[in-house]
């Protein structure tokens, strides 16, 4: 960017670039024109007469020393307007560069120049888990939480079918129904009596103690759950929330430099589309004279 500041006057003194370009293509008609008069030197004069004829007539008049006298300044000319042609396409492209430069400014480089610190994507925070829940329990209450799992594991695990107990109050009642058994055959075979050792009645009031037990301490470790369940939601919302609120924050604020970015892109186009391109002291004849052609 700086490089391209060459070209233009810092007291706003000079060329626009429409003006440049039109100094450019008259300066372009100009050498056109020099050099169609370069081309058209002759240094001699071509006369024809006929054979036997003493008589010629001149078909063409050869440059004279005046014109002759002309050909350095002439050529120093269109040196001297196709350089001035290059600066003023020069300057030209260089006020498009400074242009798409600004156009091409991102949101990051934008922040650097205007020296704003760079909005970070907040991140969202960590909810509380289950591990982290049971974690901040009392030593007491966790260990009653524990006791009370293993002891509802436990109960459920003998009264539920195929458990221990429940398997072996069933296999009584089904001796109570049938209290023999005969297996084998002749004189190999063999008659299995089944005596109860304690009442039925006794057996199925410590099952259904057993299960209320399991109920009350399935019921305990149900509610811990709970618990836990509405800590780690309560958890997860309030992050969530305050999430919610960081990403509103962090849109509204880029929103904002974005805008500001907008009107800073459009005053630095327009400041550069009124940069005046300054004509070089070794240029300013050639200019002058090109100038005077486009007044003609």
């Amino acid at each position: 960017m700086k490089k391209d500041m060459i070209f233009f006057s810092p007291d706003g003194q000079g060329l626009t670039s429409t003006s440049a370009n039109h100094v450019a293509n008259l300066a372009k008609e100009m050498i056109r024109g020099i050099e169609t008069s370069l081309s058209a030197l002759t240094f001699y004069s071509t006369e024809v007469s006929l054979i036997g004829n003493t008589s010629t007539d001149k078909l063409s008049h050869g440059s004279d020393l005046s014109e002759l006298e002309t050909v350095i300044g002439k050529l120093h000319s269109v040196a001297k307007a196709k350089s001035l042609i290059a600066w003023l396409r020069e300057a030209i492209k260089a006020k498009e560069r400074l242009i798409e430069e600004v156009e091409d400014i991102t949101f990051d480089d934008y922040c650097k120049i205007a020296g704003i610190d760079i909005p970070k994507y907040p991140e969202r925070g960590e909810s509380l888990t289950d591990d982290e829940y049971y974690a901040s329990l009392t030593l007491a209450e966790r260990n009653r939480y524990y006791e009370t799992e293993t002891l509802a594991a436990v109960l459920g695990k003998a009264i539920h079918p195929d458990g221990s107990f429940a398997s072996a109050r069933e296999a009584l009642n089904e001796h109570i129904q049938k209290p023999r058994d005969v297996k084998g055959d002749g004189r190999d075979t063999l008659i299995f009596s089944y005596v109860p050792t304690v009442d039925s009645t006794n057996v199925d009031e410590v099952y259904f103690t057993l299960q209320k037990q399991y109920r009350e301490a399935q019921a305990k470790v149900n509610a811990y759950k709970y618990d836990c369940e509405k800590a780690v939601k309560t958890s997860r919302i309030a992050v969530d929330t305050k999430h919610a609120e960081q990403l509103d924050e962090y849109n509204h604020r880029r929103e904002l430099i974005s805008a500001q970015m907008t009107a800073y892109k459009h005053k630095r186009t327009a400041e550069i589309g009124d940069y005046r391109i300054v004509i070089p002291d070794s240029l300013r004849e050639i200019y002058e004279t090109v100038s005077h052609l486009g007044k003609q």
